[in-house]
């Protein structure tokens, strides 16, 4: 998480072409100082008036506030939105740059305590493996600067985050940068820029605005052709994140018009929050903390540092999918709050063309655990926990957990345990000590973390795949342990693949995996040792390499400087993604530095793909939405496809999902209008033209 700092905000308007100010720009300004006046004045402009609690909120406010946006409807918390709205289209928000001095992470970062008991690791792929044919893992096929350092003291690490679309690539990074590229020759869309994640929310006001703190996530949801973008914000009066704040963009084009939410999730601090797209929700996995009281303001010097916080359990939320869709200000979160006696877990997040079955759970994993976990309380993170001794106790296990969300029923949602598999030994990897060339200034592993994306895939024999990573220790470096469990036809998830990828003594760490449409894989990753400063690279096999092998690795982009100082924050993420148009293509964004300093990094984006992936066969379904007998468009009506969510409308009443071949159903339904259902057929590399018209509601 980050701290923030006093900072001062610069509002700086577009400029044309040729640089001059634009006069509707200026007039933009005033009306945009003009309701920043209001305000000031206490003319609220939030549409609900629980969006100001957050204004000059105490501990005491912020609990009435929690009371008034939450709802509990048996065991599952039902939270609405403190406030949301839509915005001006992105490319035409004022430029909000940041002038500060000092903003920056945390001087400890949280620590997890594992459950993890240390033991030989016998899964180590020590010596890089080449089959006889030439290497099957590509070169990039471009690459290209991404966000860097946006301003002289901004935070760090970057928390690299980016995903890929139909034509664009968004990439943003912490605390506060945000770009929008085209994805095939990495042309910036926003100019100038990269703007900070402040223009964003730029007249959304509370701790959307005020107080983002971090941790930002973009994903592109592929079956609504939308994007969507979140990161926590700490309240006015909290010393920590409490809340999330989540935009999804109104169109496929991330230069344009966005929903935006905000929500307070919890009192207690929220740390780590990732997220994944599935048809029913957005699903999100946060670390909790206990908030520690507040430090009484010192009479002596030095000031004391504040307490830590104290690990409570990770907590599972989902976001309402389909009202988000269309920005209907109801969209709630759902909750079933802290999962005691667990490691920290990640939700799934859906790639390819192939939706999961039918009211499927969303599949969340957690980090490995011991099998027989002895009685664990709550503990503090302010000392080193004690590195364990290795033991042949019973191997760790992967816990899968499934969450069912029921919106019409808040009480039947349900997150159970869904599986427990076995996996291999592994030792645990220092936290603070990954080498690099020419200082003795070492990096943060984040070792104890699964890596951002939980990748699931379904395939066309209805076998389903999730992929994920983090960090060990392997023969005394760092290494990659990559696993991939699997389930065919409704059976139990089963470990298909496990393997430590470590083939010589450099250290890597900060993985990021996927696999295209053909089960080939990409596992993404820094690299680093006393003889090279940190590089980015990737590592990939093809589905038919023999089981548990990386077959090759290739560099993206290697660095030309060390990072100082900083307190060894690095990462805290990478992102591996993969095209939704080919499904072949794989994109990755990470970090580096150009010259041996602190605190200045930088991110390379580049793309790739194995020359033996081929598309996957599909064609568009192209709806428009009408009123019968008027002929009006109908936007924001939501499109249901083979009783699964899919997507809304756009304002021109159309829609146009990619699907696999056959034959569909749908059904398109808008509160003003009866749902209408029916079907179509899909061929390859055709677009079917479905038309639908809405019978308005008879009022009674």
């Amino acid at each position: 998480m980050k701290k923030k700092s006093t900072s001062t905000l610069v509002i700086v308007g577009r400029f044309g072409e040729a640089g001059f100010f634009n006069l509707h720009v200026l007039l933009e300004l005033i009306i945009v100082f003009g309701s920043i006046l209001l305000v000031l004045l206490g003319v609220g402009t939030f549409s609900d008036v629980s969006a100001q609690a957050n204004v000059g909120s105490t501990a005491s406010t912020r609990q009435q506030e929690q009371q008034a946006t939450a709802q509990q409807v048996g065991q599952t918390t039902v939270i609405r939105p403190i406030h949301s709205d839509l915005s001006r289209p992105l490319r035409d928000q004022p430029v909000e740059r940041l002038q500060v001095r000092e903003e920056r992470e945390a001087h400890v970062h949280p620590r997890v305590p594992i459950r993890h008991l240390d033991r030989p690791d016998p899964v180590i792929q020590s010596s890089f493996w080449q089959p006889l044919a030439p290497p099957s893992v590509p070169t990039p096929i471009r690459h290209w600067q991404g966000i860097s350092k946006p301003c002289d003291g901004c935070s760090y690490p970057p928390d690299t985050s980016g995903a890929v679309g139909k034509t664009q690539y968004v990439e943003l990074a912490s605390i506060d940068a945000l770009q929008v590229f085209d994805k095939l020759t990495g042309r910036p869309l926003l100019r100038p820029g990269p703007i900070t994640m402040h223009s964003l929310w730029f007249g959304f006001g509370g701790a959307c605005e005020s107080g983002p703190s971090g941790d930002p996530v973009v994903l592109y949801d592929q079956l609504a052709d939308r994007w969507i973008i979140t990161q926590f914000a700490t309240p006015s009066g909290a010393d920590l994140p409490q809340d999330e704040c989540i935009a999804v963009s109104q169109t496929g084009d991330a230069t344009g018009r966005w929903y935006r939410y905000g929500f307070h999730l919890s009192n207690r601090f929220v740390d780590y929050m990732k997220f994944g797209v599935w048809p029913d929700g957005y699903y999100m996995a946060g670390n909790m903390y206990a908030t520690p009281t507040p430090t009484p303001t010192p009479t002596t010097s030095p000031t004391p540092s504040p307490p830590p916080p104290t690990w409570l359990g990770p907590q599972a939320f989902v976001f309402d999918r389909a009202k988000m869709l269309v920005g209907d200000p109801n969209a709630t979160v759902q909750t079933r709050g802290i999962t005691e006696n667990a490691n920290p877990f990640l939700p799934s997040h859906l790639d390819g063309i192939l939706p999961p079955p039918r009211d499927d759970p969303n599949h969340f994993i957690s980090f490995p655990e011991e099998e027989t976990p002895p009685p664990r309380k709550a503990e503090s993170l302010s000392g080193a926990t004690p590195r364990p001794t290795p033991t042949a106790t019973p191997a760790p296990v992967y816990r899968v957990w499934a969450f069912h969300v029921d919106w019409n029923q808040p009480a039947n949602t349900t997150f159970t345990p869904e599986a427990r598999i076995s996996g291999s030994g592994f030792i645990s990897l220092c936290e603070t000590c990954v080498p690099q060339r020419g200082t003795t200034s070492q990096l943060d592993t984040l070792s104890g973390t699964l890596m951002f994306r939980n990748a699931y895939r379904r395939f066309p024999d209805g076998h389903e795949s999730l992929l994920n990573n983090f960090t060990v220790s392997a023969n005394s470096v760092a290494g990659i342990r990559w696993f991939e469990l699997q389930r065919t036809l409704g059976r139990r998830w089963i470990r298909s693949q496990e393997s430590t990828y470590q083939p010589d003594n450099a250290w890597r760490w900060i993985g990021s995996i996927a696999s295209d449409n053909q089960g080939n894989i990409a596992l993404g990753f820094n690299a680093s040792s006393n003889a090279i400063y940190p590089q980015i690279r990737y590592a990939g096999r093809l589905a038919a390499d023999p089981l548990n092998i990386l077959s090759g690795e290739q560099h993206l982009f290697d660095g030309t400087g060390s990072q100082l100082e900083t307190r060894n924050r690095w990462g805290d993420y990478s992102d591996m993604t993969v095209d939704p148009m080919d499904d072949c293509t794989f994109y990755y964004a990470s970090e580096y530095y150009a010259a041996t300093r602190s605190e200045f990094w930088r991110t390379r984006v580049g793309y790739f793909r194995f020359t033996q992936c081929t598309a996957p066969p599909k064609g568009t379904g192209h709806f428009v939405v009408t009123v019968c007998d008027q002929g009006t468009l109908v936007g924001n009506a939501f499109v249901t496809i083979d009783s699964r969510p899919y997507g809304a409308t756009l304002a021109d009443g159309t829609y146009d999902p990619v699907l696999p071949l056959g034959q569909h159903t749908y059904l398109v339904s808008n509160p003003q209008f009866v749902p209408q259902s029916g079907s179509f057929t899909i061929t390859n590399g055709q677009t079917a033209l479905v038309q639908v018209c809405l019978t308005n509601r008879r009022s009674d």
